[in-house]
């Protein structure tokens, strides 16, 4: 029922966004094509194919902009099992779903033609949908500071290939009912040290090479490698691989349809988790529509399925997050 709930949801935004995108078209005083819009801002466009962006695998381009994101997903199929502690037979399975909720800000300022910043921050929120989920799982949230950097190192008309060097500070705050009483219960009773709140904080820093090559004018690759260095709830430090990539295409340079929607599909792999979860081999895959006409903004729906392995219970969880993103250029 929930996952209908959520697929329902999902389906109503992106027919919203889209009758938004044919408003836009309509009312368009004048046609633009990509290399219109080139000739304005600086936009991520490459032989005359504007690029969609991605929070899953991340461009190379050097611009100045500022991109709000809000999102809500689900963690499904939580499960556990009741068993008899004679037998060891299973009396009874209890299971359940997670929901959650992010947002972030981030403003990247492009110096000069090869260089750029970029300061953001954000948060997330999660919590049980049922008694099971809220006790055993508990309740929490993240707030998040991230800085980087980015150099383009080489550039033609179809193809641009950067570096780029991305710090991500967190504060994690986990509200544990379970772990509360197991400890109330191992201590035979309750002390001054005895408390529902756990918290730590935890950073990670990657060097990346991001890459983008647009052989036509309708589609185009986005290509990501990294490694880097990061933490998890309450473990030390490790080493962190980043690997990706996206292919996407623009409707608006298609003859057959030329109109300003655009779609991404992506595909990225870590061998450590990113959001301070103790998860390893995480593969997450995306599918974003877009609209590609306007020259000021990008703006579109991205949605992000994971299936997350966490290291200290073997448990497998699969999410689903829906992103709306907006995209403003400077």
């Amino acid at each position: 029922m929930k996952k209908n709930i959520t697929m329902n949801l999902t389906n109503s935004m992106l027919l919203i966004i889209i009758f938004i995108f044919t408003n836009f078209s309509l009312k368009a005083q004048e046609v633009q094509d990509s290399s219109n819009l080139l000739t304005y801002k600086r936009l991520p466009i490459l032989n005359n194919f504007r690029f969609i962006p991605s929070d899953i695998v991340y461009d190379p381009f050097i611009t100045t902009f500022i991109k709000l994101n809000v999102g809500s997903g689900v963690a499904l199929d939580l499960t556990s099992y009741r068993k008899d502690w004679n037998t060891g037979e299973i009396e009874d399975t209890l299971s359940g779903d997670l929901t959650y909720i992010s947002g972030e800000l981030q403003f990247q300022l492009a110096v000069n033609d090869w260089l750029a910043f970029n300061l953001g921050a954000g948060g997330s929120g999660r919590l049980g949908t049922n008694t099971y989920t809220i006790l055993t799982s508990g309740i929490s949230y993240t707030t998040f500071l991230t800085l980087g950097g980015k150099a383009k190192i080489w550039e033609n008309d179809k193809m641009v290939l950067s570096t780029t060097l991305d710090f991500k500070y967190q504060n994690l705050y986990l509200y544990s009912i379970y772990d509360y009483v197991k400890e109330v219960v191992e201590t035979g009773g309750i002390d001054s040290t005895a408390s529902m709140l756990e918290k730590d904080n935890v950073s990670q820093t990657f060097l990346n090479v991001n890459y983008a090559y647009a052989p036509t004018d309708w589609c185009g690759v986005l290509a990501i490698a990294g490694w880097g260095l990061g933490e998890a709830f309450e473990t030390k430090t490790k080493g962190n691989v980043r690997l990706g990539a996206a292919f996407s295409v623009d409707f608006d340079n298609v003859d057959a349809i030329e109109f300003p929607i655009g779609i991404l599909a992506s595909i990225r792999f870590n061998s450590f988790g990113e959001g301070g979860s103790n998860v390893t081999d995480i593969f997450a895959y995306g599918f974003k529509i877009a609209y590609t006409g306007h020259k000021d903004f990008d703006i579109g729906i991205e949605n992000t399925y994971q299936s997350l392995s966490y290291k200290s219970s073997d448990e497998k969880i699969k999410t689903i997050l829906s992103t709306f993103s907006l995209r403003y250029y400077f």
